[in-house]
């Protein structure tokens, strides 16, 4: 696992990337990003491969809430570059969207960082992300050992591929559960002014936003967006508890006793765009409590995303208990 170090003035933990060889070329630098639908390349890796644009293009919104359409290039003979002179995981076909993208240079040690990695490929596998060790690992569906580990019951958020759970603050008596997608692209985590209200913290104008620090978000078109943050412990919630007389939902499974909070870390808030269109159903934008749960808190475990099913959305997400 290569880990990317933020600037100075960064905000959150460093976002994580691997190395790629693509036809025999390389290897190149790539982000892993599970907040992402599809892949992405820059076009000076485009440049490398000789790869032409086809007619195909992808319509895509931004943080920043532009719309923007790029072409749609075919990768063959991709693989994930060991580095140890042995043969890599050789991967399937894959569709990635040429764009530059701000962490394309966040890092002077690894510059360029020549793409992304999102949920099309890694859908496809049981993926171990081992922060404590500093590796990934990706397995065949049902390959891994999740012995030790708590498994969180998850769901694919519509057809965008992402996976979500039930998230929690332990610091509030009136906190609600709010869907929350895990997001190893994004550095920091967010929540929207809904799920404020939801998990039980103050309101949109109160001081204790002034007085904490602020973050500066990118969007992909790299717009900047201030939001005010913070600080708080976050945990999970399972299944919904069903009354037997009744048939309705009386609450959430608890987490075991083995089960530790999430470290508290400063959370920005803010109505980020991602809320409301990659949780909506293409025509009707999401309005409701949801959160982005980024590297800040993912990276203090161990976390296994399952693959996909091809009968159920539901998903389990196996974490270290503390």
């Amino acid at each position: 696992m290569i880990r990317l170090k933020l600037p100075k003035s960064g905000f959150g933990r460093e976002y994580i990337a691997l190395k790629m060889k693509i036809e025999g070329k390389g290897p190149f630098d790539f982000m892993v990003d599970s907040g992402l639908t599809t892949e992405l390349i820059t076009p000076h890796l485009q440049g490398i491969l000789g790869i032409n644009e086809g007619s195909n293009k992808l319509t895509a919104l931004a943080s920043g809430g532009k719309t923007i359409a790029n072409s749609l290039v075919e990768l063959k003979g991709a693989s994930i570059d060991i580095g140890d002179g042995s043969s890599g995981l050789a991967l399937p076909k894959l569709t990635a969207v040429i764009t530059n993208f701000p962490q394309e240079h966040i890092d002077p040690t690894h510059d360029p960082v020549e793409g992304m990695l999102g949920m099309e490929l890694l859908q496809l596998f049981d993926v171990d992300f081992d922060f404590p060790k500093n590796r990934i690992r990706l397995y065949e569906p049902g390959g891994t050992d999740t012995s030790g580990l708590v498994e969180i019951p998850a769901v694919v958020i519509n057809e965008s591929l992402l996976i979500g759970i039930r998230v929690t603050t332990p610091d509030q008596s009136n906190s609600q559960p709010i869907l929350g997608f895990l997001d190893c692209g994004s550095a920091f985590t967010c929540i929207n002014w809904k799920a404020a209200q939801a998990l039980g913290l103050p309101p949109k104008n109160d001081p204790v936003y002034r007085n904490g620090p602020t973050i500066t978000a990118l969007g992909i078109d790299g717009r900047p967006l201030t939001l005010p943050t913070i600080k708080k412990r976050l945990s999970y919630a399972g299944n919904p508890i069903i009354d037997p007389k009744s048939g309705r939902p009386i609450g959430f499974e608890s987490p075991p006793a083995s089960w530790k909070p999430w470290d508290s870390v400063q959370i920005a808030v803010g109505d980020l765009p991602v809320f409301s269109n990659i949780l909506g159903d293409g025509v009707t934008p999401y309005d409701g409590p949801a959160a982005l749960i980024g590297l800040d808190f993912l990276a203090q475990r161990r976390i296994i995303l399952e693959a996909k099913s091809d009968t159920s959305r539901r998903r389990k997400v196996a974490i270290s208990p503390r």
